[in-house]
């Protein structure tokens, strides 16, 4: 399965829904490198989980800052599911280098963007509405 920024998906704010294909793309990239784990090895694997962290962590201090500057009222709501987000995340993926890219591994980072789109199809989309009516 191939995750992408399907229309349900867009936000209307440029800068968000370019780092939502972004995002997309790590992900992909991780799930890819399981797959490619023979030819590849743990290095790949463990390449894709650093930057998949790394752009994570990116987008949402980007979301945030957005948030800020404009006086979004569900600053505090949004903020919170971030770092519920990232803690959960870092915890699969720290146990990637130990296990292995396994099935359980994957399932769990693909249970874990299932919970990103659904975040992206409600709290994302209200925050481009209201970012279209400050800008």
């Amino acid at each position: 399965m191939k995750y992408e920024v399907t229309p349900d998906l867009i936000t209307g704010h440029d800068m968000i829904d370019r780092e939502h294909r972004q995002l997309f793309d790590a992900v992909n990239q991780l799930l890819d490198s399981f797959s490619d784990n023979k030819k590849a090895g743990k290095e790949q694997v463990n390449h894709a989980a650093a930057f998949l962290t790394s752009y994570v962590d990116k987008h949402f201090a980007h979301e945030e800052e957005l948030q800020k500057k404009s006086g979004w009222r569900e600053f505090e709501t949004h903020h919170k599911f971030h770092e519920e987000y990232k803690r959960q995340l870092k915890e699969i993926l720290d146990r990637i280098p130990e296990e292995g890219p396994g099935i359980q591994n994957m399932s769990e980072i693909n249970v874990h963007v299932v919970r990103l789109i659904t975040h992206i199809r409600t709290m994302d989309k209200r925050l481009g509405v209201f970012l279209k009516t400050v800008e």
